[in-house]
């Protein structure tokens, strides 16, 4: 089981993941709704797993993940969000996230939860 936070500036979308990560097995131990809250729940809460969308209202995603590494260089950041900009989709990538999907990609999403978590039991 891996403890996983969300942060989108959607609640629908909070939810909707926190739904899909809790009937995986997964614990959701925190929510925000930007980058800078999700920064800061991170340093918190110590997650194993953060599942954030790219472009939000207050900082976006690129940005926390940034200050996010800075803080934790081994943090495991998915990146779930709309977006299609080439750019953007660059940015995402040079942070190394593990996975860059988009909104409804649910199984794709708890195939990279539990592929990391289950090398992380294995490796304990």
């Amino acid at each position: 089981m891996a403890r996983v936070m969300i942060v989108d500036d959607s609640s629908f979308m909070r939810k909707k993941i926190a739904q899909v990560v809790r009937a995986g097995g997964h614990e959701v131990v925190g929510q925000a709704k930007d980058g800078l809250e999700g920064y800061n729940l991170y340093r918190n809460l110590s997650p194993e797993v953060v599942i954030m969308d790219i472009t939000m209202r207050g900082m976006d995603g690129i940005s926390s993940a940034r200050m996010i590494r800075g803080y934790d260089p081994g943090a495991r950041i998915i990146f779930m969000s709309l977006i299609t900009d080439p750019l953007v989709l660059e940015q995402a990538e040079e942070l190394e996230a593990e996975g860059i999907l988009g909104k409804n990609e649910y199984d794709r999403l708890m195939t990279l939860i539990d592929r990391k978590s289950e090398a992380r039991n294995e490796s304990a």
